[in-house]
C-alpha cells in the first residue's frame, strides 16, 4: 500500500517533513510513503525517504493559472491505481489538488495543518487564507497538529487532532549520554542553555534569545548557548558580538544527534513568536529538561511539571532570571509523564495507520 504525501519541500529544516518521516518510520511493512514536493534546497531528506522504501517526486506547485493543465494531471494519470490515500500537508493548496486526486480514483484524502498562521511570510497570508477556505467544506479528512492549529485553519469541531508524536524512547534521559556529549562539546563545567530552530524566517526569535542569554551570562559567566538547527548568520553573529557573547554561542546547524544534545543541556529556552505545535518543546521535555517558552506557543505542549510560559513583553532580564531558576531544577526521567500525556509516536501512529487502511478516523 502506497500513500502519497504532499509537502512544499523536503529540506532538513522543514519541520513538517520531519513529522512525515517520523510517522513513516512507524508504519508497518505494507505501508510506504511516496513524497511529492515543489521546491529544491541543498540539504534535503530524499535519502531518508528512500531508505524507508519511499519514492520522491518533484512537481510544479499547483496554482490558479495552472489548475486546468499542469503536471499533476500527468503524474496522477501515470500513477493511477497506485495510491490508497493522499495526505496533503499544505491546506492552501488542497483546493487545487483534491479534485485531481478524486479524478484519478483516490478516495482517502487527508488535509493536514501544522501552524496557527496562513504563512510565515506576510505577503502570502491573504492568498493562503482565501485558498484554504474551501477545505472547510470539502468531503475529506481534516487534521490538525493540535487543537489551536485545527481551529485556526478549519474551524471548531471540524477536524481531528493527530499529535506530532515523538519517539519517547529515543529522547528518554540518560545520564551516560549526557556526560559523553558534554565531554565531546567540552562543556562539562558549563551551564548549558539550549534552543532548536532555524534562523529564517525569524519566528523563532533568535535575536531575543541571544539577548536573554546575554543577561544569563551576566549572572553566570560560565554559561554557553547551544543553537541547534541554527546557522551562524551575519545578523546573529553581529548581535552576539555587540553583546560580548559570540564566543559563548555554538551555532550547530542541522544535526542528527538532537536527542543527545538536549540531554547535554540544562535549560531549554524557546521565545518563539509564532508556532503551530513545536516538536522541539516536546523533545526537550522528553529529554528531561526544564523549559521556558513564550506564551504564543499553545499550552497543548505542556507535559511535565518543569515547563513555564512567559510573555514576550517581559524584559530579557526577567526571561534570564526565570531561566536560571528553572535550570536549577535539573534534569530527570520524564518518560512516564510523556507517555501519559499522549505524545508517544508508537501510540499516535496507530490512528494514522487505521485511517490509511480503512478510511475511518478512530482516535486511540
Amino acid at each position: 500500500m502506497r500513500i502519497l504525501q504532499v509537502v512544499t519541500d523536503i529540506r532538513i529544516a522543514n519541520g513538517i517533513m520531519s513529522v512525515v518521516l517520523n510517522y513513516f518510520g512507524q508504519m508497518p511493512e505494507n505501508i510506504k510513503f511516496d513524497v511529492v514536493y515543489f521546491k529544491d534546497f541543498p540539504d534535503d531528506r530524499k535519502s531518508d525517504i528512500e531508505a524507508l522504501g519511499g519514492r520522491v517526486f518533484k512537481l510544479s506547485r499547483p496554482g490558479i493559472k495552472s489548475f486546468f493543465k499542469c503536471d499533476w494531471d500527468e503524474f496522477l494519470k501515470e500513477h493511477e491505481g497506485e495510491y490508497e490515500a493522499i495526505h496533503i500537508h499544505a491546506p492552501h493548496l488542497a483546493c487545487m489538488i483534491v479534485p485531481k486526486a478524486k479524478k484519478y480514483g483516490i478516495k482517502k484524502i487527508a488535509v493536514h495543518c501544522h501552524s496557527t498562521r496562513y504563512s510565515l511570510f506576510k505577503s502570502n497570508e491573504t492568498r493562503n487564507r482565501i485558498l484554504s477556505a474551501p477545505v472547510k467544506h470539502m468531503k475529506l479528512q481534516r487534521i490538525g497538529c493540535g487543537k489551536a492549529a485545527g481551529e485556526f485553519w478549519f474551524g471548531k469541531n471540524n477536524f481531528k487532532v493527530l499529535p506530532n508524536g515523538i519517539d519517547c524512547d529515543k529522547f528518554r534521559f540518560d545520564s551516560k549520554i549526557r556526560e559523553s556529549k558534554r565531554a565531546e562539546l567540552d562543556i562539562n563545567d558549563k551551564l548549558v542553555v539550549g534552543h532548536i530552530g532555524h534562523a529564517h524566517p525569524p519566528e523563532k526569535n533568535h535575536k531575543f534569545l541571544i539577548k536573554v542569554f546575554s543577561e544569563i551570562q551576566k549572572s553566570n559567566p560560565e554559561s554557553v548557548l547551544l543553537c541547534i538547527g541554527t546557522d551562524a548568520t551575519d545578523e546573529l553573529q553581529n548581535l552576539a558580538s555587540s553583546l560580548g557573547v559570540l564566543d559563548k554561542i555554538m551555532f550547530l546547524g542541522q544535526r542528527k544527534d538532537v536527542n543527545e544534545l538536549l540531554m547535554a543541556t540544562d535549560i531549554f529556552v524557546f521565545p518563539s513568536i509564532h508556532e503551530g505545535l513545536p516538536m522541539s518543546v516536546l523533545e526537550a521535555q522528553a529529554a528531561g529538561l526544564p523549559v521556558v517558552m513564550s506564551d504564543s506557543v499553545t499550552n497543548e505542549v505542556c507535559c511535565t511539571d518543569k515547563i513555564i510560559t512567559l510573555p514576550l513583553t517581559l524584559s530579557e532580564t526577567e526571561w534570564a532570571k526565570t531561566s536560571l531558576e528553572y535550570a536549577s531544577l535539573g534534569l530527570s526521567d520524564t518518560y512516564e509523564q510523556m507517555i501519559k500525556s499522549g505524545w508517544d509516536i508508537k501510540s499516535t501512529s496507530k490512528t494514522l495507520i487505521n485511517y490509511y487502511e480503512t478510511g475511518v478516523w478512530k482516535d486511540e
